[in-house]
């Protein structure tokens, strides 16, 4: 038998003439059974196709839901009652440098779901004028734009949808249509409707929706769907099913042969926060030229990074219009938030401290073969240096990292290695460094060996406040009773130091020394050497004291 696809067309004209048949039973005073409306279905198909169409029809899934699981799905319980500063605090353990952004989004998101919650608690208020807080944030690629905003919404428990404005033209053109995003959010909020909208719609490189000034009338890429985007972040309400969606027509269709008609669903956007992000390059300029600040003493290869902050942060509405957007499209997005680029240090900060830092990942790719790899602090900074190079920000990292490491994670998982330690070298020269640690056990076990050390003295010092550090002789010594005791570092250095927390902190005491090195002397005979340091700090102290 023949499969016909049906296309949309032919569905909204079944559509449309299931309804008609529907209005006129209703007009008979005879309401329809299922029975009937599945009958006459089956039969249009029949006088519309022929008996090149067979109709079957699929039994309803056997789910059952009690009243409480029924109310579950349709009330949620919004609760939102952060503040600024723990928003902030939140997102600094995620999102390096920023500080200024992270306090303008913390303070922007309170002020609009505190609104949203005092509405929802009681629904007059939606009767009073207020200006939703819809945010537009610049900023150079990866700076931690759309990592900021996601952890919000994480935080905050709504549904999260992102885009980019490319991928938007105004309806009735080729490309998505903008109301498409609240659908989505539908979607992430797993059908429900009242969650969805209190949702956060983000649309990264808004700055490709400016219309350049040579354009003369429509620009559906552009000025059309700033217009869209204004319906939406005004107060509208969409439809949930879309005229152009196949998979919505044919839901209506079934619907409709199910239920006998076809229930309207639809989302108000009222409480949607709308944030736009971009890079907006050449706005500088155009903010520069107005305040008419000279570029004296800056290269023309691109200024002070901490100039165009400062430029950016005198940015006006009109500044947006001349860049290329609509004034009713900016005026609806009060608040402007500021990003800073990021340099070689902060890319560090983030692979050493950040919670989200992808060595996480990598350590957690290894570990899935049973390898286990270290990042020495030295590796970390080169990677850093190397993804700055690269100026796209954190986004470089991954880019470095897996670059470095791809032939160690197909070599490895089948090696005898269990252990490595990705050094500066390894970042350096990786091809060369893999060969030699597969070729070299004692080679491998050194590195292995010294990582662990550093590990110690970083553990030390966080736990203790104390700087220490284990010169090349303490640890060569170090590493032949690893090799003679077969202990682990960690044991040895605890054994060694055993009396050393309570000595250090003496020593610290009486003349503010943090930072310690230890030689091979301290290996050999540590309790000696520590009752000297400690009579020497009384001496100083005595002579500061006379």
């Amino acid at each position: 038998m023949l499969q016909l696809y049906l296309n949309i067309r032919k569905l909204d004209r079944i559509t449309t003439e299931l309804r008609n048949i529907k209005l006129l039973n209703q007009t008979k005073n005879k309401k329809p059974t299922a029975e009937e409306i599945q009958k006459e279905f089956e039969e249009f198909i029949k006088h519309k196709y022929g008996g090149t169409v067979r109709f079957v029809q699929q039994p309803p899934p056997n789910i059952e839901l009690n009243e409480q699981d029924t109310q579950s799905q349709k009330k949620i319980d919004l609760k939102f009652d952060l503040k600024p500063k723990e928003v902030k605090q939140y997102l600094d353990r995620y999102v390096i440098k920023q500080y200024e952004a992270k306090k303008a989004l913390a303070i922007a998101v309170c002020d609009h779901y505190n609104h949203v919650r005092k509405c929802h608690e009681n629904p007059k208020l939606l009767e009073t004028d207020y200006s939703k807080q819809n945010i537009i944030v610049l900023g150079s690629t990866g700076v931690g734009k759309t990592y900021m905003i996601r952890h919000i919404a994480k935080l905050i428990g709504v549904p999260f949808v992102k885009a980019d404005a490319t991928r938007f033209s105004e309806t009735g053109y080729v490309g998505a249509n903008v109301e498409d995003l609240i659908r989505d959010l539908v979607t992430q909020a797993d059908g429900n409707l009242e969650l969805a909208q209190y949702g956060i719609v983000y649309i990264d490189e808004a700055d490709k929706l400016a219309t350049p000034p040579n354009i003369i009338g429509r620009d559906i890429s552009g000025r059309g769907v700033q217009f869209g985007l204004l319906k939406l972040m005004e107060e509208t309400e969409v439809d949930l099913k879309s005229g152009s969606d196949p998979a919505a027509q044919v839901k209506a269709a079934i619907e409709f042969q199910q239920k006998g008609e076809i229930e309207e669903q639809v989302i108000n956007t009222r409480h949607i926060l709308f944030i736009m992000s971009g890079a907006f390059n050449g706005l500088s300029d155009i903010i520069e030229k107005r305040l008419n600040w000279k570029s004296i003493g800056f290269s023309i290869e691109g200024r002070n990074q901490q100039r165009s902050i400062d430029l950016l942060a005198e940015i006006t509405s009109k500044d947006f219009i001349d860049f290329g957007f609509e004034p009713e499209f900016i005026g609806r997005i009060p608040i402007r938030v500021v990003c800073e680029d990021l340099e070689a240090e902060d890319l560090y900060y983030i692979l050493k401290n950040s919670e989200g830092s992808i060595i996480k990942q990598y350590e957690q790719s290894f570990q899935a073969y049973d390898v286990e790899a270290m990042f020495s602090d030295a590796s970390l900074h080169q990677i850093a240096v190397l993804a700055h190079h690269q100026k796209t920000g954190a986004r470089a990292l991954m880019t470095v990292c897996e670059k470095v490491l791809r032939d160690y994670k197909f070599e490895l998982p089948s090696s005898p290695i269990k252990e490595f330690a990705v050094t500066k070298e390894v970042v350096n020269d990786p091809k060369g460094e893999l060969e030699r640690i597969t070729t070299n056990q004692e080679y491998n076990s050194r590195l292995v060996f010294q990582e662990r050390i550093r590990r110690y003295e970083g553990d030390f010092q966080e736990k203790h406040k104390m700087k220490i550090q284990f010169d090349q002789e303490a640890t060569e010594m170090i590493y032949a009773r690893f090799i003679s005791n077969q202990q682990e570092p960690r044991e040895i250095c605890d054994e060694i130091l055993e009396s050393y927390q309570h000595g250090l902190s003496l020593i610290k005491q009486n003349t503010g020394k943090s930072d310690f090195t230890f030689t091979k002397s301290v290996v050999e005979d540590p309790d000696e050497i520590l009752e000297g340091w400690i009579r020497e700090s009384y001496n100083e102290k005595s002579k500061e004291s006379r």
